[in-house]
Formats: structure tokens, C-alpha cells, sequence
């Protein structure tokens, strides 16, 4: 059943004059259901005092406790009461809020409670100016924002707030500094009421990527061992390690997927290293991906792309039939050998047949002069530019004065002048060589050069000559 306190109810006799029964005065007060005659139910009036009420009614302000609930009255701003008296107490509809009047000006009993559920962005140069959005709950128009050091605790007004409303704020970031970072944000209500997150706003600068965007490497040969390949970013923040990171899943996702099956690792503070073995591809393809240098806070992407060829076959410019191929009839083969050289002596000369190329000179005492030999061929051929090897076969090779020599030069020789790109003088053997990096995409003839004293003889034959990539041999 309600109870009322005895001070706040009143009513009136029939004639309008005020009832008392033991020192309680009834009057004014409308109630919801008639009182019984013996005032029952009503704090301070004794069963036996009879109560003498006008008609049922309902009362319209009220301190009432029903079931473990205190009830107090509430209404709108607008409906404050006026006069009102100190310690007057009310719930406010407008505001959502129990008020209490001190006298002067009607106050809340408790402040807001304002929340911060993110920020964006979180991480900025450190200059003033930057528009911080704040997203959270409970804002107030009229609140503040500070930034908060969680190394110093320093606090630092923003330059401006705007209320948008009770769930999203703007506000201009003031100057911060890269020591105090990282900041929290805190939101206070007019009502003083405040909400802090914690380490939310970095104040550094972003890695700066110093690798230029684009191609990394062309030309890298399906199935080889990549040579390590670097990008570079750096920090402006002192002691500030970069770490680097694949966003695409391009360059390291597993060759079977689409990937190039390649491994991304960061070395010390600003390097990060490419390695692994590039992907067999069926066919010319460049794969295009993203990187992102981090501190940790602050992120950079940046695009690039490796180009991976699919290995072409060799060029013989010479296979005799010892070695699978037919020589100077072979189609594979550069044919039409030229020969010059100085024929005063006894004997000489060079050529290609099926099995071998071969240069030789006998030497005489009739002339004064040294002997010489050369064989070249008749076409330049070009080096593919994804071959990286030269295999060569000596079968038979003498001199007993000066020495024989084989190699390419981009023109075609004379009867004495080679101008050698690759040269190499040896004896009886099999041979591979690095193709020189300036050699690829570009024509050399291939020669055989026989030098020798007057009084002596000298010769060199050759059953192999060709260019090749090594993952395709």
C-alpha cells in the first residue's frame, strides 16, 4: 500500500476549511482513491483519526515508494517550480536528469558520463590543424576535448570542438610532440562529466619509403634463385624501426595459388629483403603487389611488381654431331663459316663440317712472320636476354709459340682485328661461363683465332658452342 508522508498532504472539510486530526493538516491534495474514514494507510494518522477528504482524485506531485521504488516528481524544464525553495528535488524529462535546486540555480545531482568508442584517424604528423573525429556516446554541446600524454601526462586543449551530435564530435588537433606520444583523448560535458581513451593518437610521422615505386626487378628467369632483392623505408621518430609487410597476397602467397612463393623479411631498422626461388611461370608474367612499411602506429603502401620470364631455349652457335646435332647442317646452327688469315706459310686453313669447327697453321722459316688462323661465323646471332650461360667443348688444341683463343665480337673480324666481348684462350676441354651482363639482347659472331710462331704450327678444334639459361639447359 503507498505511503504518504504526513506533512505533504492536505485537504479540506466539506466547508472548505482545513482538516486536522493530531497535527495533521489535510487540505489541497486530490487523491486517486477515497481515504477510508480512519485516515489508514497515511503516515502519522492513527486508525482511530477520521480524515475527511473531498471527492477521489489523483495526486499530482508526490513522493511515493511502492515496492522498493522511490518515486519523486518529474516534469519538464519549463515546469520547475517557481518559487522553488533550496533542497527542492525533481527529475528533469528534458535534460534526463534528477536536478536539485541550491538556492540560486537548479543543478544535476550526478555529472555525464560521456564514452569514446574510437577516434580517426589515430595517428597524425604532429603538426596542428588536423580534424580528429571522436565517436563514442553521451556527448554534450558545449564539452571540450583534451589530448593526454601517457609519458608525462600532459594535457593540451584542442584548438577547436565541434558538437555534431551525442555520438560524434570533431575537434582540431593542437601542436603534440613525438615525446609524448602516444596521446589519449578525453571528452568533458559541460557538466563536467568526463570520458577518456587511453593511448589513442600517435603524434609521429609515418615511414617514408625511399624504394621508388614500380618495377623491382624484369626479366627474372622462371625457376632460379632470386638474388636479394632490398626496399627501404625510414622513420623520422628517433630509434624508430621500420617493419615491412606484404597487403596484397600476391608476393607471398604460395606459387600453387597464384603467388610467387617469395619470402619478405625485415633486416635491422629501415631495410626489408626480398628472397626465394621465383615461380615457374608458363609464360612472361609480372606480378604486380603491394608493400607497407609500419612503425608500428603509422603505415605507407606502396606498389610494386616483379617481372618473371619463362626461360627461352639455348642458341647453338655451333652442335656437332658428337654432341646431338649435325654440325654445320644443323638448323640450329649459324652455317656459312669464314676463314682468313695469312697463308704465306706451308699450310692452313679453317672450317665447319658436321662434327667440329677447326683452325689450323704450320709454320715455315721461309717468312720472318708469326702464323695466325681465324674462323668466324658468317652471322652475327643474338644472346636471348634471359640466357646466363655459355657452354663451350675444346676437342683438340695445340701451340708450341704463342696461343689460340675463341670468343665473340659485336662485328664481324677482319683478316687480323677482333674486337672481343668475351674471350677466353684455353686447351682441351668442357667450359662454362657467366654470360656477361652487357652481352644480352645484343649480335656477336663467334670466332676461333690460331696464332703461332714462324717455325711452328699451331690448331684448335671446337665440337660445342652455345648460350643458354641455366634453369633451362
Amino acid at each position: 500500500m503507498s505511503r504518504i508522508r504526513a506533512n505533504q498532504i492536505t485537504n479540506q472539510s466539506a466547508d472548505g476549511a482545513p482538516v486536522v486530526q493530531n497535527g495533521l493538516v489535510v487540505t489541497g491534495v486530490l487523491t486517486s482513491t477515497s481515504f477510508s474514514g480512519d485516515g489508514s494507510g497515511l503516515v502519522g494518522v492513527a486508525s482511530t483519526d477520521s480524515i475527511i477528504t473531498g471527492t477521489a482524485a489523483t495526486f499530482n506531485n508526490k513522493v511515493d515508494i511502492t515496492n522498493g521504488t522511490l518515486e519523486i516528481p518529474a516534469g519538464n524544464t519549463a515546469g520547475r517550480n517557481n518559487p522553488a525553495f533550496p533542497g527542492n528535488l525533481r527529475y528533469n524529462t528534458d535534460t534526463d536528469k534528477i536536478e536539485y535546486y541550491n538556492g540560486t540555480v537548479w543543478k544535476n545531482v550526478s555529472s555525464s558520463q560521456p564514452l569514446i568508442n574510437n577516434i580517426s584517424p589515430t595517428s597524425f604528423p604532429g603538426t596542428a590543424g588536423t580534424s580528429i573525429t571522436i565517436v563514442g556516446n553521451n556527448f554534450e554541446s558545449g564539452c571540450n576535448v583534451h589530448f593526454i600524454s601517457s609519458v608525462n601526462g600532459s594535457s593540451t586543449a584542442a584548438g577547436s570542438v565541434a558538437f555534431v551530435n551525442s555520438g560524434i564530435l570533431t575537434a582540431t588537433a593542437p601542436a603534440l610532440t613525438v615525446s609524448g606520444e602516444p596521446y589519449g583523448v578525453r571528452v568533458t560535458n559541460p557538466d563536467g562529466g568526463q570520458g577518456l581513451m587511453e593511448a589513442a593518437l600517435d603524434a609521429g610521422s609515418a615511414p617514408s619509403w625511399q624504394t621508388a615505386s614500380g618495377s623491382l626487378r624484369t626479366g627474372v628467369v622462371r625457376n632460379i634463385t632470386l638474388p636479394a632483392i632490398a626496399v627501404t623505408a625510414t622513420d623520422a621518430d628517433p630509434g624508430q624501426d621500420v617493419v615491412y609487410s606484404e597487403v596484397t597476397n600476391v608476393l607471398t602467397a604460395a606459387e600453387g595459388s597464384g603467388g610467387m612463393g617469395l619470402t619478405l623479411i625485415s633486416t635491422g631498422a629501415t631495410a626489408g629483403v626480398i628472397t626465394g626461388t621465383a615461380p615457374n611461370v608458363g609464360s612472361d608474367t609480372t606480378f604486380n603487389f603491394t608493400l607497407r612499411a609500419s612503425d608500428g602506429t603509422n603505415n605507407t603502401d606502396r606498389a610494386f611488381s616483379i617481372g618473371v620470364i619463362a626461360a627461352s631455349n639455348p642458341t647453338y652457335f655451333f652442335r656437332g654431331s658428337s654432341q646431338g646435332g649435325t654440325g654445320a647442317s644443323d638448323t640450329s646452327v649459324v652455317t656459312g663459316w669464314s676463314t682468313n688469315g695469312n697463308n704465306s706459310h706451308s699450310s692452313g686453313g679453317a672450317n665447319a663440317n658436321n662434327d667440329r669447327l677447326y683452325a689450323y697453321k704450320n709454320g715455315s722459316g721461309s717468312t720472318s712472320t708469326g702464323i695466325h688462323q681465324n674462323l668466324f661465323s658468317q652471322n652475327a646471332v643474338l644472346i636471348n636476354t634471359d640466357h646466363d650461360k655459355f657452354d663451350t667443348i675444346v676437342t683438340s688444341y695445340s701451340n708450341n709459340g704463342w696461343s689460340n683463343s675463341y670468343g665473340f665480337s659485336p662485328a664481324a673480324p677482319s683478316n687480323t682485328w677482333f674486337s672481343s666481348a668475351f674471350s677466353k684462350s684455353r686447351g682441351t676441354g668442357s667450359y662454362t661461363d657467366d654470360i656477361p651482363a652487357s652481352m644480352k639482347g645484343n649480335s656477336y659472331y663467334f670466332y676461333i683465332k690460331i696464332y703461332g710462331g714462324q717455325y711452328l704450327s699451331a690448331q684448335m678444334q671446337m665440337t660445342l658452342v652455345k648460350s643458354y639459361n641455366s634453369s633451362n639447359p
